[in-house]
């Protein structure tokens, strides 16, 4: 499962192993296991919570795995238990100046969408846990438009 273009995404999995696990389930453990060049034992006991074998994920596996499927809900996972959350960013290589004034006003069209979402959600003055999902949604698609723009705008500097 891709992170790109999901407006309403549930959450990552709190746990890091179990982000570990699901990823690999779902983007088939054999076939997981091809691409990373492991034994598919080996993977199944690294994904097995209950293990106590020495056999667990080290950080390489969970990089290549997240490299391979394209699912950064390790990353996440990582990123939540440390009280933070991930964005990924995206590529803004060649980026003409036209472009860049559309991601500019992308970043308040972000903006609307977040504080409609939390003006809903105050008619009531009480949060739903969906009317926060929806929220938090779009405080990251608000965030990740300011940093589409300033990464072009890194681009833009001189040496």
């Amino acid at each position: 499962m891709s992170t790109s273009n999901k407006r309403l995404r549930a959450g990552p999995p709190a746990d890091v192993q179990e982000a570990f696990r699901a990823t690999v389930y779902d983007h088939g453990v054999p076939e997981m296991a091809a691409k990373i060049g492991t034994p598919t034992g080996t993977l199944y006991n690294k994904c097995n919570l209950n293990e106590t074998s020495p056999h667990k994920p080290s950080l390489s596996d969970a990089v290549l795995v997240q490299v391979v499927s394209g699912d950064t809900r390790i990353v996440e996972a990582m990123a939540f238990t440390l009280g933070g959350t991930f964005l990924k960013l995206p590529t803004v290589d060649g980026v003409s100046d036209a472009a860049l004034m559309e991601m500019l006003c992308q970043i308040r069209i972000e903006d609307g969408h977040f504080h409609l979402e939390l003006q809903k959600a105050l008619r009531d003055k009480k949060f739903s846990k969906d009317e926060f999902a929806k929220i938090k949604s779009e405080a990251m698609q608000y965030v990740t438009a300011i940093l589409e723009a300033t990464k072009r705008i890194e681009g833009l500097v001189d040496d």
